[in-house]
Parts: structure tokens; sequence; C-alpha cells
């Protein structure tokens, strides 16, 4: 791609590329367009106008947009939690596991790119790595860890994707009402649990006494101390 060196002509606007650019700083000011403007208004231009220069000017840093979008990814992911403290695989994953459920509950847009399964980030790998080391050290195969492993992220996305919803929805949401309006002799176990249900402004703690007893069934039970763990 070639790109033009002089002064550009914006409707009588003369733009000119903007000395000592540099990827970090495209990444980085695409990162705040994202947090501001949400995903849709992530674009070259929009990046552009954040660092005062001109569009084309990107081009020597990132490739396009999805280029832009994967390095963003990247810089996120490098925060996720690896090395974390605990005795046992339990005991690490767990620590882990709600490290990270805080951690991107500050990026829940990072959650809507990775469902749709194109992208993926390579420093989110050894958070991946970290996870499954455990697993394996608990005595569960290769795939069983596999399968443990993305149980306990889906509980993470799904509870970060439910709780932190990109637009707030309107109170009293559509879905509010419907549960309220549940006729206990048609669903009477339903609205029997609904009644222990917290409130929308109540503090959100259930995940971590989900995420506790999804690993406290996925792994085998440790041998007392001596003996070999048996499979």
């Amino acid at each position: 791609m070639f790109e033009r060196t002089g002064p550009i002509d914006t409707g009588g606007r003369v733009r000119r590329p903007r000395p000592g650019l540099t990827t970090g700083a495209v990444v980085s000011a695409g990162r705040r367009v994202i947090e501001r403007d949400g995903l849709d208004g992530l674009t070259m231009r929009a990046v552009a106008t954040e660092l005062s220069t001109a569009p084309t000017s990107l081009y020597r840093h990132v490739a396009d947009r999805e280029a832009l979008l994967l390095a963003i990814l990247e810089q996120i992911a490098a925060g996720l939690p690896v090395e974390v403290p605990g005795d046992t695989p339990y005991a690490r994953l767990l620590r882990r596991l709600l490290d990270a459920h805080d951690y991107m509950a500050d990026h829940v847009w990072v959650l809507h790119i990775l469902i749709r399964g194109e992208l993926v980030a390579e420093t989110a790998l050894a958070f991946n790595d970290a996870c499954l080391a455990d697993f394996l050290a608990a005595g569960l195969g290769p795939g069983e860890a596999m399968a443990a492993f993305r149980t306990c992220w889906h509980l993470t996305q799904g509870e970060l994707l439910n709780q932190y919803p990109l637009q707030p929805p309107r109170e009293p949401s559509q879905r509010c009402l419907a549960f309220a309006a549940v006729d206990p002799r048609r669903l009477p176990a339903l609205a029997a649990c609904l009644a222990h249900t917290p409130g929308p402004h109540a503090p959100r703690d259930e995940f971590p006494h989900a995420l506790a007893t999804l690993l406290t069934a996925l792994l085998p039970p440790a041998p007392p101390p001596g003996q070999p763990r048996v499979r």
C-alpha cells in the first residue's frame, strides 16, 4: 500500500502525518475509541481523529481494522492472570479464574469479539496453558482437562455477558416484568426459586460460589497424603 508523504487536502484543511506516531499509540487510541464509542465506533478514520492525524498514516503501523482490533485484544489479554498463589490445583484454578473474571469485567466488550470464534490473542494462551496445567496436575487426562477448562471459561464468560450488558436494559425491563408475572399455580418451582433471586441492585456474589461448586465437581478428590492418585 502506498501512502502520500506530503500534506493531505481535506476540504480546504491541510493535515500532515503526525510525527512520532507509533504502533503502540495507534493501538492505545483504538482502545480508547472502543471504550468510549463501542465496537461499531472503531474505524480507521475515528482512530486517526483521536490521534489528530490522517487515516493513511495509520497504515504504516496496522494493516487494517481487523489487524488493529487483534492488536488491541493482544494488549488486553496480556493482563490475564497466569502465575497465582495456591498450594493445590483447585486453589490456583479458583484464584486464577476469579481474578480473570474481575479483570474481564472491565473489558466485557472483548467477550463479544471472542464469542464470534474468529480471533484469538496469542497473549491469552499463557492463561489457557496455566489453567490446563492445573487440571492435569489434579489428575485429569488431556481431553478431560480441556473439557473442564472450557466449562469453567464458559461459566465465566456467560456470567460476565449476563451481568454486564453492553447496553443496560430499560427499567423495568421486559425480562423483569415477565418473571414478576410468573403464576405459582402454573410454574410452582420457578415461582418458589424466584423469591430467592437477588434484586437488580443487589451485590452480585453468585459467581465465586458457582465457580467453586463447578471446580469441586470437575476435579477428582485429592488422595490422602502419601497415597498415589488412582485414575
